[in-house]
C-alpha cells in the first residue's frame, strides 16, 4: 500500500512539476509538457503518444506517459511530452490511412523540430538524446529514425505499423532501434515489423516480440486489468502486465546503453557490427 501510494505521490508531483511549453520554428507552432533534468546538463527524452491526444481527459495517453515520465526524471532524465496533434491539432488524420503515411510524415518533421527546441536548452546535454513513441507516435520514431540524421542517440518504438515502412526502398535506421510488438490480436504488426527487420539487414535494428500480448500491451502498467482502462473509455486496450514490465525495463536499459559514450555511433550503422 506504501509503494502504490508513494508512486501515486510521484506521479502527482510530475504532472504538477510538467512546464506546458510551445514551440516555435517557422510558421509551425508546437504545444507540449517540458521537466528539466534534475542535474544541470543531464539527458533528455522526447516522448510520443498515440492517436489520442495528450489530454488529462484522455486518461490513456495521458497517464502512460506521465508514469513514463516519472520514472525517467527518477533516472535523472529530462523530459518532453510533445502533442501529436501538431501545430493547432492540425495534425489529423490518425485512423484514415489515405492519411496515415502524410501525417507520419508531418509528425516526424515536428518530432525534430521538438529535438532541436531541446538541444537549445541550458539544462539538457545535446549529445544525449532520444526518443520513446507509442502506437501511432511509434510510427512516427520510425520515420524519424529512416532520416539521415534524426538528431537523437538511440529510439524505442511500442508497437509502430511497420507495414506503413515495407514500400520503401531501402529502409534503414539511422542510429540504435528498440521495437516492442504483441503477436496476438487483429492489430498486431509483429510480422511487418520482423519484415522490415529483414528488410533494413541492421543489427541495431532490433525487435522484441511478446506471444500473448496485443496492441497496447504496455498500458498494462498504467492500469493493472481491461476492465479500469474500459472505464476510462480506451476500448482498445489490452493489458499485459507481464509483457508490459519486460517492455519498460528493456526500454530503460536500450536508452541508457546507448548514451554510453563508448558506445555511440556516428552516421548510418552498418548492417552487422563485429
Amino acid at each position: 500500500m506504501k509503494i502504490v501510494l508513494s508512486f501515486f505521490l510521484l506521479l502527482v508531483s510530475v504532472s504538477t512539476a510538467a512546464e506546458e511549453v510551445v514551440i516555435n520554428s517557422g510558421k509551425v507552432s508546437l504545444a507540449g509538457f517540458f521537466l528539466a533534468p534534475p542535474k544541470p546538463m543531464g539527458p533528455a527524452i522526447l516522448l510520443l503518444h498515440g492517436c489520442n491526444p495528450l489530454d488529462q481527459n484522455q486518461a490513456a495517453n495521458h497517464e502512460r506517459l506521465m508514469k513514463m515520465a516519472s520514472l525517467l526524471q527518477e533516472m535523472n532524465f529530462g523530459i518532453l511530452m510533445l502533442d501529436e496533434d501538431g501545430p493547432k491539432g492540425k495534425r489529423q488524420g490518425c485512423f484514415s490511412s489515405r492519411n496515415k503515411r502524410k501525417n507520419t510524415g508531418l509528425r516526424a518533421n515536428d518530432a525534430q523540430i521538438a529535438i532541436a527546441w531541446l538541444k537549445a536548452r541550458n539544462e539538457v546535454d545535446a549529445s544525449r538524446i532520444a526518443v520513446i513513441g507509442w502506437s501511432d507516435g511509434a510510427s512516427t520514431v520510425l520515420a524519424l529514425m529512416n532520416r539521415r540524421e534524426p538528431g537523437v542517440k538511440s529510439a524505442v518504438a511500442f508497437y509502430p505499423n511497420c507495414q506503413m515502412f515495407l514500400g520503401r526502398s531501402p529502409y534503414r535506421v539511422a542510429a540504435p532501434t528498440l521495437l516492442l510488438v504483441g503477436e496476438e490480436g487483429k492489430k498486431s504488426t509483429a510480422e511487418f515489423c520482423r519484415r522490415l527487420g529483414e528488410k533494413s539487414g541492421q543489427d541495431l535494428f532490433h525487435q522484441v516480440s511478446y506471444p500473448d500480448a496485443e496492441h497496447d500491451f504496455a498500458d498494462a502498467e498504467v492500469f493493472k486489468n481491461k476492465a479500469q482502462m474500459n472505464k476510462l473509455g480506451d476500448k482498445r486496450a489490452n493489458p499485459n502486465s507481464v509483457a508490459a514490465q519486460d517492455a519498460w525495463r528493456r526500454s530503460f536499459k536500450w536508452i541508457s546503453r546507448w548514451f554510453d559514450p563508448e558506445r555511440s555511433i556516428q552516421g548510418i550503422p552498418p548492417s552487422t557490427l563485429p
